[in-house]
């Protein structure tokens, strides 16, 4: 049996994880998903990283740590300082020398022409939550989805998501991820972070890339599935 230890993205609260539970314990293993602070105005990704490990155990045998989305940094952070500990990302950012996520996202910082030029420059989609915080526009992120689905996706949203720190989106990764035993859960139809884009970060780690047909929420869409590929990973 082992312990998948789950850290979310931004804005996730830990039930945008809860999809894949239930199939993963009815395989025999057990998850623990990461409470991030991302909502308090101050956090950094140390705090993200003293996160994460509150929840390790001390004997890391059977631990397996995942990344999702952002998460992808933290769970790096965790790698670096455990180089055995087996790390599976899913869609998710892996770091790269003196870049931010917004760097890899947006290809550069919008915050630093201030807070709200920073949010102005995602088209509505991000709305200020507070001084420091952002939100997901739920209801303009929805608007390209299948009309059949949106009322589904939107009350999945609301119960998932949460204000997100900026601070952290900005911070600068330095130095290298760690290089060695980890899996990458490619979201092939993904419109978030280009499947391409998860292609390349994936081979700065040399990482085992596993395919998935669905869009960024796989935790949403595809819960079954991606419990059989994160189950497949521990062989």
């Amino acid at each position: 049996m082992s312990t998948f230890v789950v850290v979310p993205g931004a804005w996730d609260r830990p039930a945008t994880i809860e999809p894949v539970i239930e199939p993963l314990e009815s395989a025999g293993h057990a998850v623990v998903v990461v409470d991030l602070p991302c909502d308090d105005a101050d956090a950094t990704l140390q705090e993200y990283a003293d996160a994460v490990r509150a929840v390790l155990p001390d004997d890391l045998t059977d631990i397996v740590l995942v990344g999702y989305s952002f998460g992808g940094f933290t769970a790096s952070r965790i790698a670096v300082e455990h180089p055995d500990l087996p790390v599976v990302y899913v869609a998710g950012w892996i770091p790269r020398d003196g870049a931010s996520v917004l760097d890899l996202f947006a290809g550069g910082d919008p915050f630093e022409a201030g807070e709200e030029a920073g949010i102005a420059a995602f088209d509505g989609v991000i709305l200020s939550a507070g001084p420091g915080l952002c939100a997901l526009n739920i209801d303009r992120y929805i608007a390209a989805a299948d009309p059949s689905e949106r009322d589904a996706i939107k009350s999945y949203l609301e119960r998932t998501q949460r204000p997100q720190v900026i601070v952290a989106l900005r911070e600068k990764w330095r130095g290298e991820p760690r290089t060695g035993r980890c899996t990458y859960v490619l979201t092939t139809a993904d419109t978030l972070v280009p499947p391409e884009t998860q292609r390349v970060m994936a081979a700065s780690v040399g990482a085992d890339v596993i395919e998935i047909d669905t869009d960024h929420g796989v935790f949403r869409q595809q819960p079954a599935r991606l419990a059989e590929l994160l189950v497949a990973t521990t062989r």
